[in-house]
């Protein structure tokens, strides 16, 4: 399989505002090098039991921050070490449980997502000019009704949906509707991931937040253990925020409690982070950084084509879709640790994929989970003869069956979403059929609408 030190920057499974995405290789989307995770574990690290739970003063000096791709868990390939991984699990049979789930509510097929990961809210107290989440002002953007995040608690429910994922724009700036569906859904679906800006990090903020997350239900998980992203670019959130945050999460919680990651976003014209600048605004601030609590995602800003001003984002070289499809991992595949997938995607407005990538192709969107049951959905999902093969073939590289090389050759992209959506198009002209996906209702009716300004449209 080529290394990834000479692919482009890549894009599946979200990663933050401004990008979706958690490879299977180190850092920086695997434009540098593949990096070994440093500290407590390093990578390939197996336990006869779990690891301790641990606090910041408990850490050796000098670790580097916990990088991805140490702690990779897929379904039937090998035993679960509970509490390893950003994507950590309680217990070390995970699967199992999740199938138990499955087989109560009678859901079948080759694609059953782990989670949904969901746009909360399309607002933003922030405006990045190359927000991956096409994140629209206050003013205009649009919020989840009580109305419709009941029925997604219901929807979940019906389906033994195991986690959610909830993103944004900016989820606190939603922060009731945030906690009510918190509350809402204790006991039915774990919150796996929480993707926040850090704009309540201030002095005054930060602790009482805490509060009302863990009142809401933060820590009664069932299968995961819940993970806080924080997103660094762009964003205008002050690095002091994001530092408070950090040392509330590391001082207040265990890791068996609450993970931490710092999803740090480049420009890839100059692939600078500012994740050194909260390195060392941090130790200026608490001491020594708590390197083996955070858990670090580095990455590069892509093209949205949701946002029609984005500034022009230039990445380096082209790769055969091919090469592509050799390095594509099992994305379909029951996966927890590194990521959780299969993870599907509900955008604001109700419209649903079956991939949660940055610029999900548009032929992966199944329905619309604000006009019909997640059941029809993933019966339509499973209709479809391009997610059979690519997950019977363990990833893009089964559609080689069907779109051969002396095809994929000649094509070339700049990520594996960007292959994905070639390799939709190509499948079904081999196939002669069309995908059931990309056909999304756009009308919702009215008693359905989204609170649009925090007032009902």
């Amino acid at each position: 399989m080529p290394g990834p030190a000479s692919l482009p920057a890549w894009s599946p499974a979200r990663g933050g505002p401004a990008f979706r995405a958690d490879p299977p290789w180190g850092s920086d989307g695997g434009q540098e090098h593949r990096s070994r995770p440093l500290g407590l574990l390093a990578a390939g690290t197996t336990h006869d039991r779990p690891p301790p739970a641990t606090r910041a003063a408990d850490l050796p000096r000098g670790s580097r921050m916990i990088k991805e791709g140490a702690h990779t868990y897929v379904d039937g390939q090998g035993p679960v070490v509970p509490f390893t991984g950003k994507y950590a699990v309680k217990n070390e049979d995970p699967f199992a449980v999740i199938r138990a789930g499955w087989d109560a509510a009678g859901i079948s097929g080759a694609y059953r997502p782990l989670r949904v990961e969901f746009e909360l809210t399309d607002r933003c107290n922030d405006t990045c000019k190359s927000c991956g989440m096409g994140a629209k002002p206050l003013a205009d953007g649009v919020t989840l009704s009580d109305t419709q995040l009941d029925r997604l608690v219901t929807e979940f429910a019906d389906v033994a949906l195991s986690s959610v994922a909830i993103t944004g724009g900016e989820p606190f700036v939603a922060s009731r509707q945030l906690y009510r569906f918190m509350d809402r859904a204790r006991g039915t679906v774990d919150i796996g991931k929480i993707t926040t800006n850090g704009i309540w990090g201030s002095e005054k903020r930060c602790a009482p937040t805490f509060e009302r997350l863990v009142n809401a239900g933060l820590l009664e998980n069932r299968i995961f253990v819940p993970l806080l992203m924080i997103s660094i670019g762009e964003q205008t959130t002050p690095l002091e925020y994001v530092a408070r945050i950090i040392h509330h999460v590391v001082t207040q919680f265990t890791d068996r409690e609450l993970n931490l990651a710092v999803s740090s976003l480049a420009d890839p014209a100059d692939r600078k982070h500012r994740v050194y600048e909260l390195l060392a605004l941090y130790e200026q601030m608490y001491g020594d950084f708590p390197h083996d609590r955070v858990h670090s995602t580095m990455r590069v800003y892509l093209e949205n084509e949701r946002l029609e001003d984005q500034a022009p984002i230039s990445r380096p070289g082209n790769t055969t879709v091919t090469r592509w499809m050799r390095s594509c991992y099992d994305c379909f595949a029951p996966t927890v640790g590194t990521y959780v997938l299969p993870c599907a995607l509900m955008k604001a407005n109700g419209d649903l994929y079956s991939c949660a990538a940055f610029n999900v192709p548009e032929k992966l969107g199944f329905g619309n989970l604000l006009r019909e049951s997640f059941r029809e959905i993933l019966d339509r999902v499973n209709s479809s003869a391009y997610v059979r093969t690519v997950r019977a073939g363990h990833g893009l590289k089964g559609v080689g069956e069907v779109v051969p090389p002396s095809v994929t050759d000649r094509m070339t992209c700049d990520s594996f979403c960007g292959s994905c959506k070639l390799l939709i198009n190509r499948f079904e002209e081999a196939t002669g059929q069309q995908e059931p996906g990309g056909r999304l209702p756009t009308f919702i009716p009215l008693q359905d609408l989204s609170v649009r300004g925090g007032q009902r449209a």
